[in-house]
């Protein structure tokens, strides 16, 4: 007695092969080692390759490089528990890597050898939309603190330049202590450049430094400084 409700057996036949054949998420059948024993043409064609050329291949093979070292932990709860779910990140023929969502349930016909049968979807641009909507939600979050902070800085820094300034002018300020007003004017005045492009964010850019340091926002390379 199968442990699914639907034995992989009958998938071959009407009317679900052609379901099976041509549904556009994958559908297939591994033994308890990863290896392939069927796939549906729908979902090999979607990789780049036959149906055929995936029959006898061990699942790991599809696999992204980076997380096939993952794979005998999913084979050791798969022959243990029914059912396991997840995602998996897989690579095409071509290089491009996606991610699938997977539903597999341990099977066993009668006294056959137990079996997986594996259903899974692509779910790569979902993904990607809500990682795209996340960035923009923090550059907005970035975007209207930078604003805030700008102003709350910008209105008494510019008191403070104007003072030193008209000090100066008016020859109010010692000889003795003229270099170091020039320097506060000029230090003044390069706040009030960060200021400026912390109220121009149009974007997220990290400062490039050693990998033991925190990630900091690049507040040039962040800003439309142009004008």
């Amino acid at each position: 007695m199968s442990d699914s409700a639907l034995p992989a057996a009958h998938l071959s036949e009407p009317p679900y092969r052609e379901l099976v054949e041509s549904g556009a998420g994958l559908i297939c059948t591994h033994d308890l080692s990863g290896i392939v024993l069927s796939v549906n043409r729908a979902a090999a064609e979607r990789l780049g390759y036959a149906a055929e050329e995936l029959v006898g291949r061990s699942l790991r093979d599809l696999l992204a490089a980076s997380v096939r070292e993952q794979f005998p932990q999913y084979l050791a709860r798969i022959a243990t528990a029914p059912r396991d779910e997840g995602l998996m990140l897989v690579v095409t023929r071509s290089g491009e890597q996606r991610i699938w969502a997977y539903s597999n349930v341990r099977c066993q016909d009668g006294g056959a050898p137990p079996y997986v049968l594996g259903h899974a979807h692509d779910i790569t641009d979902i993904k990607r939309s809500d990682a795209r909507a996340g960035a923009e939600e923090a550059l907005r979050s970035v975007a209207r603190l930078a604003l805030a902070t700008a102003h709350e800085i910008n209105n008494p820094l510019t008191v403070i330049i104007a003072s030193l300034q008209l000090m100066a002018a008016r020859g109010q300020v010692p000889p003795a202590a003229t270099g170091a007003v020039d320097r506060a004017v000029r230090a003044a005045e390069q706040i009030r450049d960060t200021v400026r492009n912390m109220s121009r964010i149009t974007r997220l850019e990290l400062s490039r430094q050693a990998p033991t340091l925190p990630p900091l926002l690049d507040l040039r390379r962040s800003s439309d400084s142009q004008g």
